[in-house]
């Protein structure tokens, strides 16, 4: 046997026990900086940096020894239920290629967010704390992403979902900040008992959590007229499964729903927008790289449980939220949600996609959004520091809104790195030629099609709605992105004080800490990175390294996938006329932004306020908080209250007044048997005593007595007898 054949057990040691350093070395950070970051020099903020850098550092590494190269899975036995007939449950950890991708990009992101937050974060009483829950975030997220089987993934979700809780909130004194803590969570919960239904209904037929198990059961199973038949061995016990497509479908929307919470997917993407009350390296964190992207990772690790039917359905629904996403966009004045209704609608593209069997092109698009959308945020972070300083500096005191992009203008000048590192990334958003965000748009847009044209094969054309909607969110794409950019950097400066005192000094616009991290990010955003043609996706080695092409593995949708992707390799004038429509789209949606907001003057912009019918649905996010409010909160608020008052008027005055009565009547009760009971009691021996000492009389020994007593007897006898 060669040389690396006996090496690669040991490889494969190597490599799990690297990933659970990887994994590992952020709890340290939380651990250490959450009891004792106080008393560390700088207050720790140098430890969390170091180990999750050093994360990044060892995710590369795995990054080269598996990319194309080789698949690790480790798994041990978690525990056994003795005496039942169920698999074993196992523990492990899977790398493969897009294991490592994410692992990179989390590793990443949250060292680069960790930095900015040096000078953002700078002088919070809450700094260690802050750090420490990033650690518990970056824990939590590569749990996620490593583990092998549905039942640690979904508790590393919870994990996600709680640390997520306690950043949002991490400003907890904010009212508004405590209660987008509680909203996200809730709204999140919602979605999750759609997951825990879902696996819990893999479990029952498939009797195991283990991801590549249950590939390789779905993979041996076929279709028998409707119903899907799979025969496997559990245990020496043979056993036959016949399901039905609606059970497999609904049981695959289980699954998603968990993403429809996590990834902020319609009608549960209301909790997004107000993420935004957390510290603005958190929404780049939350957006970029690890909560909202878990959705559509754990629908790329079902990807095979999901039936045609099911796909069908979350094209739609990403389509759905895509498009409302965008809609909701348009009229948006604080900076932040600008950008986090534009998350909503790239999650929806993502989701879009992997329904219309873009699996590797979702997962593009993830990567890409990744360093554009993060780079977006932090600049806003950038932007809204500048402004608060600017307003502390000049010691106005009213309600000027540093947020507001309505606040701003003419930043360009002032602020030019910030600028042109916003402008690359917000290109990128929009979907220009030449930036990553094109590749990856055109991608899903390629893919939609195809999957269109197969699906209407029939002559049924309404499955073309689903990637017209696409088309129709780059056009608002861009005009949002472009409007957005007017309002900020053109113009002249609209808040009530000198724009020069919103710089850090007279040479620098901001902390360096704060810039390298975004300068990196806007880089990134480039094209070039991502494939060597930055005008054509199929060369991207992204696109080529997670295509399922490289696993060996059978799908519910297997012949759905496989006619998509032969209708959109085979059509590549196609490819070309929707990169060529994307790219007059994006600049359609910028000529109209630039010609509507060119036209108006500063004062113009400052009021600007949502005035049309339009608008202020746009502005309000259609309601749906409203809507939400009135149809599911306040009837359970109206139940609880009535619960309460039933508790309080009927269950507890029953219960207090039935206590007295049942006091008064154990008074009686106690009454009567010390009167009667205990009396009689009494009474009886009182006779007893009575006539003890009454027969003791007579028995005294004297014989005389005793013939008294008997003449006396004798005299009563005759009495009777004469009487009677």
């Amino acid at each position: 046997m060669e040389l690396s054949e006996l090496l690669k057990p040991l490889a494969g040691t190597l490599q799990t026990t690297t990933a659970l350093v990887v994994l590992l070395l952020p709890l340290l950070g939380f651990i250490v900086l959450y009891l004792f970051g106080r008393k560390l020099p700088r207050r720790g903020d140098w430890l969390s940096i170091g180990l999750t850098g050093l994360s990044f550092v060892l995710a590369v590494w795995l990054f080269t020894q598996t990319w194309n190269t080789a698949i690790f899975h480790s798994r041990t036995t978690w525990f056994t239920i003795p005496a039942t007939i169920v698999s074993d449950f196992t523990a492990g950890i899977l790398l493969d290629n897009l294991t490592v991708l994410m692992l990179v990009i989390v590793t990443f992101i949250s060292s680069l967010v960790q930095l900015f937050s040096v000078g953002y974060m700078h002088g919070d009483r809450g700094y260690h704390r802050y750090f420490a829950y990033l650690g518990l975030f970056t824990f939590s997220m590569l749990g996620i992403v490593l583990v092998d089987n549905l039942l640690l993934l979904f508790m590393f979700w919870e994990l996600v979902g709680f640390s997520s809780y306690l950043l949002i909130g991490f400003w907890c004194q904010r009212p508004a900040a405590a209660a987008a803590s509680k909203k996200a969570f809730l709204v999140n919960r919602v979605g999750d008992i759609g997951l825990l239904l879902g696996l819990f209904a893999f479990y029952t037929y498939f009797r195991t959590f283990d991801l590549e198990a249950l590939r390789a059961l779905i993979g041996s199973g076929n279709w028998v007229s409707t119903d899907f038949i799979l025969s496997y061995t559990l245990n020496g016990q043979s056993w036959l499964l016949e399901l039905s497509p609606l059970f497999l479908t609904l049981a695959g929307l289980g699954l998603f729903m968990g993403c429809v919470g996590k990834s902020a997917q319609f009608p549960l993407q209301v909790w997004l927008p107000d993420a935004m009350q957390g510290p603005t390296p958190v929404s780049s964190l939350i957006h970029a790289a690890t909560m909202v992207a878990a959705g559509v990772y754990l629908v790329a690790r079902c990807y095979a449980f999901f039936t045609p039917d099911a796909l069908t359905i979350i094209a739609i629904v990403g389509a759905i939220t895509a498009l409302v996403g965008a809609l909701a966009a348009l009229k948006q004045y604080d900076i932040k949600a600008v950008l986090a209704f534009s998350t909503i609608s790239q999650l929806g593209y993502m989701v879009m996609g992997m329904g219309a069997g873009a699996y590797d092109a979702s997962l593009f698009h993830l990567t890409t959004h990744a360093f554009f959308k993060a780079a977006l945020f932090l600049n806003a972070g950038i932007i809204i520091h500048a402004m608060h300083r600017g307003l502390h500096h000049s010691h106005i005191v009213g309600n000027v809104d540093a947020q507001d992009i309505r606040n701003m203008g003419g930043l360009r000048k002032t602020m030019p790195l910030t600028f042109y590192s916003y402008l690359l990334a917000a290109a990128a958003l929009a979907g220009i030629p030449l930036t990553s965000g094109f590749l990856s748009k055109d991608a899903i847009l390629s893919v939609a099609w195809a999957w269109a044209q197969t699906m209407s094969s029939n002559g049924n054309l309404i499955y073309f709605i689903v990637p017209v909607t696409g088309f129709v969110v780059v056009v608002l794409t861009a005009f949002y992105m472009a409007r957005h950019m007017w309002f900020m950097f053109f113009g002249s400066f609209r808040a009530p004080f000198n724009v020069q005192q919103i710089r850090f000094s007279h040479k620098l616009e901001t902390e360096r800490v704060m810039l390298v991290p975004v300068i990196l990010l806007a880089i990134l955003s480039l094209g070039i990175f991502f494939s060597l043609n930055p005008l054509v996706f199929k060369g991207s080695w992204v696109v080529e390294g997670i295509s399922l092409k490289n696993y060996d593995i059978a799908l519910l949708a297997d012949n759905l996938v496989q006619t998509v992707r032969l209708q959109d390799d085979s059509n590549t004038l196609p490819h070309i006329l929707i990169g060529i429509a994307s790219a007059l789209l994006a600049a359609a949606g910028i000529a109209i932004a630039l010609a509507k907001y060119n036209r108006k003057t500063s004062e113009e912009l400052l009021q600007e306020q949502p005035t049309s019918t339009f608008s202020r649905l746009s502005y309000n996010h259609f309601y749906l908080d409203q809507l939400y409010h009135y149809t599911f909160v306040t009837p359970i608020l109206l139940l609880a209250k009535g619960l309460y008052r039933v508790d309080k008027r009927v269950i507890d005055y029953t219960l207090n007044y039935g206590s007295k009565w049942l006091v008064v009547f154990s008074k009686m009760i106690g009454w009567f048997d010390r009167l009667f009971v205990d009396g009689t009691v009494w009474l009886i021996a009182a006779t007893s005593k009575f006539l003890g000492r009454f027969g003791r009389g007579l028995q005294n020994g004297k014989v005389q007595s005793y013939y008294a007593y008997s003449l006396f007897g004798f005299i009563l006898i005759i009495l009777y007898i004469v009487l009677f």
